[in-house]
């Protein structure tokens, strides 16, 4: 029963989970790693009072991200695009056309923009489960969709 649970949940949310932390460290082979690791701590960990598995594995899923900096002990620094020798690194996860555009403009976002537009809108979450995941508050929150929005408007009109 709690792996059929399990296989059922990593269906729904991996592909989602990991486009999230591929944003975050824009290595795929790495965000697989970090995510099916997250996976595997969200799960075990989760009491059955949570509302949202979702929102609790991309909590654990950016809280392990950071955490494999710190071990790294190096940040690296943001890159303007998302592309390496072999291509885009979002081509390769987002199939659809209609979305590789608007990904593309998201992509030149600052890291804190690009995290909040895409927990809003593509993995459905609500400010105040974004404000849970980054640690800031509700206002911070609003303060910064605003701004990218803004921002992804100027860069979409260009």
């Amino acid at each position: 029963m709690k792996n059929e649970a399990f296989e059922r949940l990593f269906r729904r949310y991996f592909n989602e989970a990991k486009l999230y932390v591929t944003t975050l460290c824009h290595d795929e082979a790495l965000a697989e790693d970090i995510v099916s690791e997250s996976f595997v701590k969200a799960f075990t960990l989760i009491d059955e009072e949570r509302e949202s598995f979702k929102f609790w594995l991309l909590k654990v899923c950016r809280n392990a991200y950071f955490d494999y900096l710190k071990k790294a002990k190096r940040l690296t620094p943001v890159r303007d695009t998302m592309r390496d020798e072999g291509g885009d690194i979002a081509e390769k996860i987002i199939e659809d056309e209609e979305y590789k555009a608007l990904y593309r403009a998201i992509a030149l976002l600052k890291d804190n923009h690009r995290e909040v537009i895409l927990l809003y809108y593509f993995d459905g979450l609500s400010v105040s489960e974004i404000a849970g995941i980054t640690g800031q508050t509700v206002q911070n929150v609003k303060v910064l969709m605003h701004r990218a929005r803004m921002k992804l408007k100027e860069i979409l009109e260009d």
